[in-house]
C-alpha cells in the first residue's frame, strides 16, 4: 500500500512537469504543435529521463503488487499505470526528441552550439618511384607497384594511418596528425620522392532552393537585388562582405539556387525559412547535392571522372547491379523488383547492410551510401548540423516505417 501511495505521488511530480513542458491544461488534450521555446533542452532531457525512470518502477511494482490490493479513496484515485506509460511512450516520447532536435532555437538549447565547430586539417603525403636515371627515358616515372606498396605498408607498420588512395602511378597516404605526417615522410624519403600537404578546411557556405520565382526576374543578379531589397535583415551583413549569390537560375522552371552566409542562414531560419521577393513571400529549403556517378554508382564524383575507380571496367546498373548500363536493363524494363539489387550495399563491409542490397536499388534515398554522403555533406556546411541531425532522425522513422532496417 505504501508503495503504491509514493509511485502515486512521483506520478504527480512527473504529470506537472509534462504539463509544464506542453503549457496545457491536461495531458490527454496536449499537443506538440504549440510548444513552448521556453523549454530548454537539458530540461526536456531531463523530463524523458524521469519517464523512463517512472515507468521502469511502475511496471515492475505492477508485477509484485496487484492493484486489487489497494482499497478505499487510494484504488479511486489510482490511475491505469500501464495505459498511461503506454500513452506517454507513443505520443510523448517521439515528439520530445523530434523537438529537441528541431523545434526549439539555437537560442534556448541551453547547450553549447557545435556549428562552429571547424573541420579536422587534412594531413597528405604523395609517394611516387624516383626518377631511374639509368632508364632509356629518365623523364618517365614509373608507377607504384603493388611490391613497392606492400614494401611501404611495412616501414609504415608502426605509424598511423587513416587512409590510401592509389590513383596515376602515385599513391597518396592521409594522416590524423601532423606528426605521424612528418614520421611517414622521414622514413619513406629514402626510397621514394615524397611530397606532403597539410590542407586548413574550411565549412561551406550554405545553398538555399526557391521556387515560384516572379517572371519579371530573369537572371541571377536581378533576384540577388530583390532578396537585398526586400529583405532588410540581408542588407546589413551582406555589406560586411558577407555571401549572398545566386549560383543556379533556371528560367523556364522558375527555379533557382541562392548561397549565403551562415549568419544570413540563421537569420532566414528565424523568420520561418521564408523571403520575400516583390509582394509574395517564398519558402526556401535547404539544398544538399549528392554526386552520384552513373558508371560505377559510388557517391562523391561523377562518370567519366578520373576519381571514379571503375572507368576501365564495364559499367554496373543501378538497378539490378549488372555489368551492363543503367538504361539497358532489362529487369528494369519488365518490373523484376525482384531481381532489384544495390551494388554499393552489396560491397558493404556491414554486415545488416550487404543483407539489405535486395530492398532497393543504388539511386534509393533511403539507401545507408546515400544517407552517409548526404549526411556528409551537411557536416561540412556551416550551420546544419541541426538540419543534418534532423535529416537523420527522420530518415530513421521513415525506414522504420517501411520495414526497413
Amino acid at each position: 500500500m505504501e508503495e503504491w501511495k509514493a509511485l502515486m505521488t512521483e506520478w504527480k511530480h512527473m504529470n506537472g512537469k509534462l504539463l509544464k513542458l506542453k503549457g496545457r491544461k491536461t495531458i490527454e488534450t496536449a499537443s506538440f504543435e504549440d510548444l513552448e521555446t521556453t523549454n530548454t533542452r537539458p530540461f526536456m532531457f531531463t523530463v524523458i529521463k524521469d519517464l523512463v525512470t517512472f515507468s521502469k518502477k511502475a511496471l515492475d511494482l505492477m508485477e509484485t503488487v496487484s492493484a486489487k490490493e489497494v482499497t478505499g479513496s487510494a484504488q479511486q484515485e489510482l490511475p491505469n499505470f500501464e495505459e498511461i506509460i503506454k500513452r506517454q511512450f507513443k505520443d510523448v516520447l517521439p515528439e520530445l526528441l523530434k523537438s529537441v532536435m528541431e523545434a526549439l532555437p539555437s537560442t534556448a538549447r541551453g547547450l553549447e552550439s557545435q556549428e562552429d565547430k571547424p573541420l579536422p586539417v587534412r594531413y597528405s603525403l604523395i609517394v611516387q618511384n624516383k626518377v631511374d636515371d639509368n632508364a632509356s627515358d629518365p623523364e618517365v616515372i614509373a608507377p607504384i607497384t603493388e611490391e613497392d606498396k606492400q614494401e611501404i605498408k611495412k616501414t609504415l607498420n608502426s605509424c598511423p594511418v587513416k587512409n590510401v588512395v592509389a590513383s596515376g602511378g602515385t599513391v597518396t597516404y592521409k594522416f590524423s596528425q601532423r606528426s605521424h605526417l612528418d614520421e611517414a615522410e622521414k622514413v619513406l624519403s629514402t626510397k621514394f620522392n615524397v611530397s606532403s600537404k597539410s590542407e586548413d578546411r574550411k565549412k561551406l557556405d550554405p545553398k538555399l532552393s526557391i521556387r515560384d520565382i516572379p517572371t519579371d526576374i530573369t537572371t541571377k543578379e536581378k533576384l540577388v537585388e530583390k532578396l537585398l531589397e526586400k529583405n532588410a535583415i540581408m542588407k546589413p551583413l551582406n555589406e560586411e562582405n558577407t555571401t549572398i549569390k545566386c549560383v543556379y537560375f533556371d528560367d523556364d522552371q522558375r527555379y533557382a539556387v541562392i548561397q549565403v552566409s551562415a549568419k544570413i542562414r540563421e537569420l532566414i531560419r528565424n523568420n520561418g525559412d521564408c523571403v520575400n521577393i516583390d509582394l509574395r513571400e517564398h519558402h526556401v529549403t535547404d539544398r544538399f547535392h549528392v554526386v552520384q556517378c552513373y558508371h560505377c554508382q559510388e557517391f562523391g564524383h561523377m562518370a567519366n571522372s578520373k576519381y571514379c575507380k571503375d572507368k576501365d571496367k564495364d559499367p554496373t546498373c543501378f538497378f539490378c547491379a549488372g555489368t551492363h548500363k543503367s538504361k539497358d536493363c532489362m529487369n528494369k524494363k519488365e518490373k523484376k523488383f525482384k531481381k532489384m539489387k544495390c551494388s554499393n550495399c552489396c560491397k558493404s563491409r556491414n554486415h545488416s547492410e550487404k543483407n539489405s542490397a535486395s530492398t532497393h536499388k543504388a539511386s534509393d534515398n533511403l539507401c545507408p551510401s546515400f544517407v552517409r554522403e548526404r549526411a556528409a555533406i551537411m557536416s561540412r556546411t556551416a550551420g546544419c548540423e541541426q538540419a543534418k541531425n534532423s535529416y537523420l532522425l527522420r530518415t530513421k522513422e521513415t525506414k522504420s516505417r517501411l520495414g526497413r532496417f
